[in-house]
């Protein structure tokens, strides 16, 4: 019964001992793993979760989700067109049937006179005189800057007024036109004389000496047109200052001298549509060009 008890006892004190082990393994089991918990719960504290945002749907529709934004390109630069149209002119045609040898002041309070109006050339094919080439000349190119959306204005409308070179002029002034442009032809006893050119006042014309410059662009920009577009030859721009045409007005002002009636071959072209034509063109362009250079 001694060595029973005995053996009880260091049985119940193995039994003991384990009993401690297991204790202490479990003691040392939960401490590491509350250490690792806490380890991750730092690691997730620390880091930034940024939430996705939920698509919200109105009601009766689906959600549609934001498309992403597109980089816009940059546009290439180009020359932006400047428009020619818009403005007025006011278009001479020379000359008249009814000729007026009265005389008037070449400017407003001048001392020289000059005659009032004439009939002009006379055409050395036809026959006929100056006023009755400008006049159909003039009402072609009015429709041609009309339609190019000019506003036109004409001196005369027929054949049979009596209208000064002044009051024409003033009617010009009066008009509202921007630029005011003669069309003539010449004539001369040298019947070989060819040639457009353009006349307009000097710089220090008495009367429009302020008006020199653009007068001096419209001129020189029309006058190279007509050139290139016919191929006559160029008698220049000339500086005039004894023409009550230009005298009186208060518009840049030129006067288009476009061929030589009195030369046999430059007549035959002044009648024809053909050679009207390319002035026609000419000049327009070159309004074209003035208005343009002006912006």
């Amino acid at each position: 019964m001694k060595q029973l008890s005995l053996l009880t006892k260091i049985m119940f004190c193995i039994v003991a001992i384990l009993l401690v082990i297991t204790i202490v393994l479990g003691i040392m089991t939960a401490v590491k793993d509350s250490k690792e918990n806490k380890d991750k719960n730092q690691g997730i504290s620390s880091a930034t979760i940024t939430p996705t945002p939920t698509p919200v749907s109105t009601p009766g529709t689906e959600a549609t989700a934001t498309p992403a934004p597109t980089e816009t390109p940059t546009p290439t630069p180009t020359e932006t067109p400047v428009a020619t149209g818009g403005h007025k002119i006011a278009i001479d045609p020379g000359q008249q049937k009814n000729q007026m040898s009265e005389k008037e002041p070449i400017g407003p309070g001048a001392a020289d006179t000059t005659a009032k109006m004439s009939y002009g050339a006379t055409s050395t094919t036809t026959g006929k005189r100056e006023y009755e080439w400008s006049l159909p000349f003039a009402q072609r190119l009015k429709a041609e800057l009309e339609a190019r959306g000019y506003e036109v204005v004409l001196t005369r409308e027929e054949h049979n007024v009596e209208i000064s070179n002044a009051e024409r002029a003033k009617f010009v002034n009066e008009s509202g036109a921007e630029v005011y442009l003669s069309l003539q032809a010449d004539a001369a006893s040298n019947v070989d004389a060819k040639g457009i050119y353009t006349q307009i006042p000097s710089q220090s014309n008495p009367f429009v000496g302020g008006l020199y410059s653009d007068c001096k662009r419209l001129a020189k920009v029309i006058q190279n047109n007509l050139i290139n577009e016919t191929g006559t030859k160029d008698r220049g721009v000339q500086e005039i200052d004894k023409v009550a045409t230009i005298n009186y007005s208060e518009v840049p002002v030129a006067v288009l001298q476009l061929g030589f009636m009195s030369n046999k071959e430059e007549d035959a072209k002044l009648w024809s549509e053909e050679y009207q034509d390319k002035m026609i063109k000419a000049i327009c362009d070159g309004i074209d060009t003035y208005f343009r250079e002006q912006q």
